[in-house]
């Protein structure tokens, strides 16, 4: 099973499709991008687990390769 990501690492790849870090409440940060529903994801000790990751991923249309 593939480990948890460092947040530095899904921050960039969704600033680089358009996404921006709107707030932070507890260990909850959320990207919002205009026309889209806001991507939630649970930040601990600057790690985020891999099935968000792999959410995320998928929303983006990257699938398994990206």
């Amino acid at each position: 099973m593939p480990s948890d990501v460092r947040f530095a690492e899904v921050k960039k790849l969704l600033e680089t499709h358009d996404w921006t870090l709107s707030r932070i409440k507890g260990s909850h940060h959320v990207f919002t991008k205009e026309g889209e529903s806001p991507i939630v994801i649970p930040v601990h000790k600057r790690r985020v687990k891999y099935v968000y990751v792999r959410e995320i991923k998928e929303k983006l249309g990257l699938g398994k390769e990206g």
